[in-house]
């Protein structure tokens, strides 16, 4: 029987164990993965099969033995376009740097296929840890890392049971916190706009949940493209809209410019403006334009570096929720 708990890291498969249960040789899967136009297609099949159920990823450290250390870590984050996860990313930076460890950094774009071709490029490199943002949005996803043997590190969320540990905050919270502001302020027609990624989704639901239970109209939900401004959310698409909760606050900036352009904006306080508009993220555009943007000011700094904390040690909480706070200027 294992003695490994339902968190700690699996042993790596090895290439013996694909081939022991895809029934064929080891030289056979070493060809599938090096020479696939040389093995038929139906033992190429149940080899790329059996790979997927074992979450076996090559190595490409080329020449290094298995028990060599890489001094890397792997970091998949959704995208870089946005400045969003920059602190993350730099906090981690800060912390594993003067330690020698070089960050691998690779980008999902919000695609549940690419982030596992991408967790499975990262784990080819034989990195020391896993640090990504969320969580797996596959069950295969989830079955590489749960079986890489490396500490895994999910963030900016908290999932109920993750694969290893997690430095996060509550984003159902972060939705109720701003409803129950918004319906305070006697706003009745609410609306979020933003993607449909698990995170933006989970602060949807407790918006539109808390917005309900309050007495407030059904709030509305307008999904953007990947990577798109909320520029792009017209007024058109949110009749008699009087305050919007944006996923992020580019989104929320970009939905600024729209109201400023229809004379909807004022420079006066927030229980003056037409249509309240928070954020998230407390980027420094929006405490530079006029009105200032309102938002939920999200510790990405210290996710970054709990995460490093996390990697390095076994000890300790593995569950680590660092909050946001609700910060209000004149927007909203």
């Amino acid at each position: 029987m294992s003695t490994t708990g339902p968190n700690e890291p699996h042993s790596a498969p090895t290439l013996s164990a694909v081939a022991k249960l895809a029934g064929v040789s080891s030289i056979t899967v070493s060809r599938v993965l090096r020479l696939p136009g040389l093995v038929a297609p139906e033992t190429r099949g149940r080899v790329e099969a059996a790979m997927r159920e074992l979450g076996y990823v090559p190595n490409q450290v080329a020449g290094s033995l298995a028990s060599a250390r890489t001094s890397s870590v792997g970091v998949l984050v959704p995208t870089i376009a946005n400045s969003i996860f920059a602190d993350t990313v730099q906090g981690l930076s800060d912390e594993l740097e003067p330690l020698g460890y070089a960050v691998i950094l690779a980008q999902s774009r919000y695609d549940a296929a690419r982030e596992d071709h991408m967790l499975a490029a990262l784990l080819s490199r034989r990195p020391e840890a896993i640090i990504m943002v969320g969580s797996p949005a596959t069950d295969d996803g989830a079955r590489l890392l749960r079986r890489a043997g490396i500490p895994v590190v999910e963030t900016w969320d908290l999932p109920v049971a993750p694969i290893d540990a997690v430095a996060g905050f509550d984003n159902y919270a972060a939705g109720v916190a701003v409803a129950r502001h918004l319906v305070a302020q006697g706003r009745q027609n609410l609306a979020f706009i933003g993607g449909d990624d698990p995170r933006a989704t989970r602060r949807w639901n407790g918006f539109k949940d808390t917005a309900l239970a309050a007495g407030a109209k059904t709030p509305r939900r307008l999904i953007l493209e990947r990577n798109a401004s909320g520029s792009v959310a017209a007024l058109a698409d949110l009749p008699d809209v009087d305050a919007v909760f944006a996923a992020n606050d580019a989104h929320a900036i970009g939905f600024m410019s729209g109201l400023r352009a229809a004379g909807l904006l004022r420079l006066g306080p927030a229980a003056e403006q037409p249509v309240a508009v928070i954020g998230l993220g407390d980027l420094e555009m929006g405490r530079l334009i006029a009105p200032s943007l309102s938002t939920i000011r999200v510790h990405g700094d210290a996710i970054g570096r709990t995460a490093a904390r996390l990697m390095l040690t076994r000890t300790g909480p593995r569950h680590v929720d660092l909050g946001f706070e609700l910060v209000l200027r004149d927007s909203g």
